[in-house]
């Protein structure tokens, strides 16, 4: 049995990295008596895996994982077993069987949506703020990005959806955007921060939250 589940990684594991949030889970299934279903070879491992990897220091409502187990056993179950031995700031919030499917969830991303809250250096006005979310948007943003082949000046504004102005007080603000997320890569959004800082001229604390990451479910219906 193959079993899809989301978790949200809240404030008080926000700093846990993405390997020790795969050992955190492995060590929960275990703990919940979970009949997990392993590799084979040498190494012996459960066959889990994730989506996408969330930044050290984001929050999330949406993460994704996928875990075999070597007998069926109903999906509220699973979900009421692992959430009673996970730690606070971790809860799975749904779980489905997933049939005959057999590829991995990471092709099935597309895009994904974030809440940002920024505290500025300095107090910027309303009108600063949305003028630079709009020069953003209304044109090409050429970031440095780091590559297998060195350092690469790149176009992200095709991975940028929308970016929008929330929220706007003195040196804090709130910051709803989209953007792409594939695959191949997603929107890099600390790049697109240090665009924002640019057009700003001042730097900023930032706090990101995932609300949701679109995923094409077909191939499970």
């Amino acid at each position: 049995m193959r079993v899809v589940a989301s978790f949200s990684k809240l404030d008080e594991v926000r700093f846990v990295s993405h390997l020790d949030m795969q050992r955190l889970f492995q060590r929960a299934f275990r703990r919940a008596g979970l009949p997990l279903a392993y590799s084979q070879g040498f190494n012996p491992h459960p066959l889990l895996s994730f989506a996408t990897a969330l930044s050290v220091g984001y929050t999330s409502d949406c993460e994704y994982f996928d875990i075999t187990l070597s007998e069926p056993i109903p999906t509220d179950g699973f979900v009421s077993r692992v959430n009673a031995v996970l730690p606070v700031g971790v809860m799975i919030t749904d779980a489905v069987d997933a049939g005959g499917f057999k590829g991995s969830l990471t092709p099935l991303m597309r895009s994904a949506d974030y809440s940002v809250k920024m505290r500025f250096e300095r107090d910027l006005s309303s009108r600063e703020l949305h003028n630079a979310a709009e020069a953003l948007l209304g044109g090409d943003i050429f970031v440095d990005k780091k590559t297998k082949g060195g350092i690469k000046s790149v176009d992200i504004r095709p991975m940028l959806i929308s970016l929008s102005v929330s929220e706007a007080d003195g040196n804090s603000a709130k910051l709803d955007i989209s953007g792409k997320l594939t695959a191949e890569g997603g929107l890099p959004l600390e790049l697109l921060f240090g665009a924002l800082y640019e057009k700003l001229g001042v730097n900023a604390e930032t706090r990101v939250h995932r609300k949701r990451i679109e995923m094409d479910w077909t191939v499970l219906k």
